[in-house]
């Protein structure tokens, strides 16, 4: 009888298990996403693990080399409790897939309409509203001056959320 198990990953080596499990003829499931992020100074797209330094592995109880697999490149252990490896609902990681369908759209660095600090500049400190991307490394805010609502373009760099 097969079950899906939890496995904990060393830092950041969460495909590199995937792929040396899959070598052993094990099915695993690393649940991802995508998000903007400024990487270098720039605007781009990352793809992370939903669950940084686990991993799901379906197994067979009966057949698997638990220590085999406790010994795979990446690879912490088995997440147990009681000594026991935890095994996990295979309606949970039906869950998660269908989730990660539908969370194709990709989150924005900053939402529509929420509040944004300037940290460079002449007008570093100041609290503005993000309205608008602008390009890959712009962003169009509004900004309150002397009584007065202004629009302003800024680089992504010069932004933090609030």
């Amino acid at each position: 009888m097969t079950a899906w198990y939890l496995l904990h990953c060393k830092a950041k080596q969460e495909n590199r298990a995937a792929l040396h499990l899959c070598n052993q003829g094990y099915s695993s499931y690393l649940p991802q996403w995508q998000k903007e992020k400024l990487v270098k100074g720039s605007k781009a797209v990352v793809t992370e693990p939903l669950f940084p330094n686990y991993l799901f592995v379906q197994l067979d109880a009966e057949q698997a080399n638990f220590n085999a697999i406790r010994s795979t490149r990446g690879v912490n252990g088995f997440v147990r409790f009681g000594g026991v490896p935890a095994t996990v609902p295979t309606s949970l990681i039906v869950s998660i897939r269908q989730q990660a369908v539908q969370q194709k759209e990709q989150q924005p660095l900053f939402e529509l309409n929420s509040q944004v600090e300037l940290t460079a500049g002449p007008l570093a400190g100041l609290t503005a509203i993000y309205k608008a991307s602008k390009g890959s490394d712009r962003a169009l805010i509004l900004l309150s001056l002397l009584g007065q609502e202004q629009e302003l373009e800024v680089t992504l760099q010069e932004l933090q959320a609030v």
